[in-house]
């Protein structure tokens, strides 16, 4: 009877892991919200809110999940990791194989806002922690969920774990191709293990290369030309083509007394503020032009309550795209870290035949804010961020290199390196 008690949590967590790997669309699992009163969902690593959700295996600074709930009640939340593969389906491992201490854990009760107009509840939870920590190395999803019930997912995201023991050579360079050196981005690649058992380097050593850590444009696939003792060379591989792009656009709200650049309108509205930004042209032919930005980040303040995200408030946003005409086969989206990097619903924009232009009013939080606007195709997976934004090979882009190595022993694949490098900072 005793055992039986014992493995039931363990059981219930495995039941859970494959409810949420059927749920997943063909078992990957992604960066998702499930409840439509969640927002403003931040993943970060500590004392850096604009850092990604990346963490060292051996690092003693934790990541911290944080998102605010706009309904009144308050609900209990718990968390679970899960340790996926290089292409973010769940590994076969138990959890007790990558986890030290509980398999679950529960979220601390959320703190109430305070002199907002738009109330609501933040909830935030450290990993990892002394509860829960991460053995190994690799690709790893926090699912956090209501009341025990591991079926019930409120939320979903994606972190790193890594552990640099396989050296990466990343640069920067211009494209062989002609007609596309003036409006791309190229990155050449040599990942050496030296000390790193890869029994077959074709198929047990897996690159990927993101930029803005975007991974809905996540380049997998790459294929090394030439090998060499314990090195692979990956000479302009195709999939490391990027199109550059172009800066962000921004507005700043961090204090709604004040109208800055590209804000047209502060008004009080019935229920929060109303921010109207100015009409967007559209930027596909124009010649580049460097400007400051967050690479598609959001940084949340309110710089009356010293930043503060307690008192940090919510205000209706109203985006403006003029347009001759509408588009046929195809969405336009409001794009960036305040819609997840995700094309989501309510930042679809709408077509106004009167003003000839595509409209949006949204809820956002206070602070600075990049977005641009993006095209989503009719059956596309990832959006088109240059049909409107246009691009350049001068643009200044963050790119991020993961090394995935398959450890045959527990059939997994380990996290061996991650390499950040910059258009303007090259290494």
């Amino acid at each position: 009877m005793k055992s039986a008690t014992l493995l039931a949590p363990l059981v219930a967590l495995l039941f859970a892991s494959a409810d949420l790997h059927a749920a997943a669309e063909e078992g990957v699992l992604t960066d998702r919200t499930y409840s439509p009163t969640i927002r403003t969902v931040q993943f970060f690593k500590k004392g850096f809110a604009l850092a990604p959700p990346v963490l060292e295996l051996a690092a003693q600074e934790p990541l911290v999940l944080r998102f605010d709930d706009l309904q009144a009640n308050t609900e209990n939340l718990s968390y679970t990791l899960v340790h996926c593969d290089a292409d973010w389906r769940p590994s076969d491992l138990m959890p007790t194989q990558y986890l030290q201490g509980s398999p679950y854990d529960m979220v601390p009760g959320p703190a109430s806002s305070f002199n907002t107009l738009q109330n609501f509840l933040e909830y935030e939870v450290e990993v990892p922690n002394e509860v829960m920590r991460p053995t190994i190395s690799g690709n790893y999803v926090i699912k956090v969920y209501r009341s025990g019930d591991e079926s019930d997912v409120v939320l979903t995201r994606r972190f790193l774990i890594f552990e640099q023991r396989v050296q990466v050579d990343a640069r920067l360079t211009a494209s062989r191709d002609v007609e596309v050196r003036d409006i791309a981005q190229q990155l050449d690649l040599t990942v050496r293990y030296p000390g790193v058992n890869v029994q077959d380097p074709f198929n047990d050593l897996k690159v990927t290369v993101l930029q803005n850590f975007r991974w809905d444009d996540a380049r997998t696939g790459l294929r090394p030309k030439f090998i060499r003792d314990r090195e692979l060379i990956y000479d302009m591989p195709p999939q490391a083509l990027f199109r550059g792009g172009n800066e962000w656009r921004n507005y700043d709200i961090k204090d709604i007394r004040f109208a800055t650049q590209r804000i047209a309108h502060i008004r009080p509205g019935p229920l929060v503020y109303e921010i109207t930004l100015l009409p967007d042209p559209s930027r596909n032919i124009k010649v580049y032009f460097d400007q400051p930005d967050l690479n598609g980040r959001m940084l949340v303040r309110n710089d009356d309550v010293d930043g503060d995200p307690l008192g940090t408030d919510y205000v209706k946003v109203s985006f403006t795209l003029p347009m001759e005409m509408p588009l046929a086969g195809g969405e336009v989206f409001v794009y960036g870290a305040l819609s997840d990097m995700q094309c989501q619903e309510r930042y679809r924009m709408q077509w106004n035949e009167t003003r000839k232009a595509y409209e949006l009013e949204a809820l956002v939080k206070q602070g600075f804010v990049d977005y641009v606007y993006a095209w989503l195709p009719a059956g596309a997976e990832a959006p088109d961020l240059t049909r409107f934004e246009g691009s350049h090979f001068q643009t200044e882009n963050d790119y991020v290199v993961l090394v995935h190595v398959r450890d045959h022993t527990l059939r997994c694949d380990k996290l061996m390196a991650l390499e950040f490098l910059n258009t303007r900072r090259p290494k």
